[in-house]
């Protein structure tokens, strides 16, 4: 499973990070501002996830994503969105490592949707 996907975007930095806010959001994040313009985003119950672990449905196990909006060199915006910080396997075992995995997996495809469906995604590569 990679540890982050880049989409490259044909649009501003600012219009691209508001367009993957809103996705995220539109998933059951909730999307705070990170340092130098990045996102981080968490959904579910750090608290149940620790008390009943893999067992904790999709929208209540706690997932963490963080989002960086960069601009190349050769002027592209990327939307890098990365696994957060919390270690799934230490919050649920073999279900928890599926549960983050899946959260990482469905945040990518919502994110490559949304910029597919507004003309702007130029590029999808999972690292």
């Amino acid at each position: 499973m990679p540890e982050s996907h880049d989409f490259f975007v044909a649009a501003d930095p600012e219009s691209v990070r508001t367009r993957v806010r809103g996705t995220l959001a539109r998933e059951g994040y909730t999307v705070e501002d990170g340092e130098q313009g990045a996102l981080r985003a968490t959904r579910g119950s750090m608290g149940l996830t620790l008390l009943i672990g893999g067992m904790a449905n999709d929208r209540t196990f706690h997932t963490r994503l963080d989002v960086q909006i960069m601009v190349t060199p050769d002027g592209r915006t990327v939307a890098r969105l990365l696994r957060g910080a919390g270690k799934s396997a230490l919050k649920g075992g073999a279900l928890g490592i599926a549960r983050g995995n899946r959260a990482f997996e469905q945040a990518a495809n919502a994110i490559h949707s949304d910029l597919a469906h507004a003309g702007v995604l130029t590029d999808s590569v999972p690292g």
